[in-house]
Order: structure tokens, then sequence, then C-alpha cells
């Protein structure tokens, strides 16, 4: 079984009013709207850190932005 904990936030009046709405709208609960705005800020971090060890690894290996479409169509016809 699932344990949820609680956790208070604070926002601001509008930012709330729209959550609400929001929430309406799509037939969910607030909770669920944090949790999805959530699960999103933490793909967005976990794409940003990937892209940083790309852009490493690419100038580690003298890879230009230039090279990439090529690089990609030469992988895919092996």
């Amino acid at each position: 079984m699932r344990q949820a904990k609680v956790v208070s936030i604070s926002l601001p009046p509008d930012m709330q009013d729209e959550m609400a709405q929001i929430a309406k709208e799509e037939r969910r609960s607030v909770s669920e709207v944090i949790r999805e705005a959530f699960r999103q800020y933490l793909a967005s971090r976990a794409l940003a850190t990937v892209r940083t060890k790309a852009r490493k690894t690419a100038k580690r290996k003298g890879i230009k932005t230039s090279d990439v479409d090529t690089i990609i169509h030469e992988s895919r016809r092996r």
C-alpha cells in the first residue's frame, strides 16, 4: 500500500486560483496537479543533466553541433 506524506506549500493567491481552475477543468485533485508538475520538473532536471554531460563529452571528443546529424545518421545505418 502506498503511503502519502502531507506537504504544505505557499502560493500567491492568483497561482492558487489558477491551479484550482486547472484541477477542476481536468477533473483532478489539486494534489494530483502538483504531483504532475513535480514529475515534469524532475524530468526536466534529468534532461538538463543528460544535455550537460553530452555537451562535455562532445567537447572532449571535438564533436561540433554541425557533426551531430551525420553521427546519428551513420549510427542508424549499422
